[in-house]
């Protein structure tokens, strides 16, 4: 089941990186960002995902945390 979660709650610059630093399969480039982000968790995982800036297709990227010890 996918649960909706906002990700404009997020500091503005976690909010820049996610947006900047993606992966499109139709362009096959990294780094091109999305517009309209949406965040979502979806089997425990959360996700974002948005429109390539260049090419209009979904890209999605999974939010992972790395645990400081």
């Amino acid at each position: 089941m996918r649960n909706s979660r906002n990700f404009f709650e997020r500091a503005e610059e976690e909010r820049r990186w996610l947006q900047d630093n993606t992966w499109c399969d139709a362009c096959g480039e990294a780094d091109l960002g999305m517009s309209s982000p949406t965040e979502y968790e979806e089997a425990g995982v959360i996700f974002v995902e948005g429109a390539c800036r260049r090419c209009g297709q979904i890209v999605r990227s999974e939010i992972t945390t790395k645990d400081a010890g």
